[in-house]
């Protein structure tokens, strides 16, 4: 008989996959709730920024004398329409009778005077400086005319009793009256305070003069 031939097996080598590369895994399947998330998600996206703050000015329109202003939301408006004036100031700062400008050092001022003009440089400088106690001034110019209105700017410092303080302001004379703008904030914050005065000055209208 012949000798039984020995029969090799294939040896069966074991295979290992590659890792995924980059640490990705392996696709996963959808939630059905994944879709209904991201509609919801996008629904509420207008209303994220409700709770925002509002526009930093609110906007005063005089009923009789029409002459319009933005000032900051929240302060308080002092009317003596007897006067021709009126003041924007902090919430209780001023009491009652009290004069605006003498008890705080941030306020904004309107005052309307019956002059008839458009008032001269000089009489336009006179007016300006007194009005309000001013200690300094560092600039009185007429930077517009505006069929027969004049615009004035200034820049003052001055005292109350709250401090003392820089402004700068308006004084828009037409045939007519004078309306007197003045911003001021405390002299130690008025290198931030500034930009929020020389906006506020942009939005005045002086209605009829």
């Amino acid at each position: 008989m012949n000798p039984a031939r020995s029969v090799r097996h294939p040896r069966r080598v074991a295979v290992h996959r590659a890792a995924p590369r980059y640490g990705s895994a392996p696709p996963r399947r959808l939630s059905p709730m994944r879709p209904l998330l991201c509609g919801l998600l996008l629904l509420l996206a207008p209303l994220a920024g409700c709770g925002q703050r509002g526009p930093a000015y609110e906007t005063y329109t005089h009923p009789q004398l029409g002459f319009a202003i933005a000032y900051p939301r929240g302060w308080e408006v002092v009317e003596r329409p007897e006067e021709g004036r009126v003041w924007f100031v902090p919430p209780g700062l001023v009491g009652e009778g009290e004069v605006p400008h003498l008890e705080t050092a941030s306020f904004l001022a309107v005052f309307t005077l019956d002059v008839p003009g458009p008032v001269s440089d000089d009489e336009a400088r006179r007016l300006g400086l007194s009005l309000l106690p001013i200690h300094g001034v560092s600039g009185f110019r007429r930077f517009r005319n505006d069929g027969g209105v004049a615009w004035h700017r200034f820049e003052v410092t001055g005292a109350s009793r709250g401090g003392e303080w820089a402004s700068v302001g308006l004084l828009v004379s037409g045939r007519e009256r004078v309306r007197y703008v003045v911003c001021a904030r405390p002299l130690g914050e008025w290198r931030q305070a500034q930009k929020s005065c020389d906006e506020i000055l942009t939005t005045f209208r002086p209605g009829s003069l």
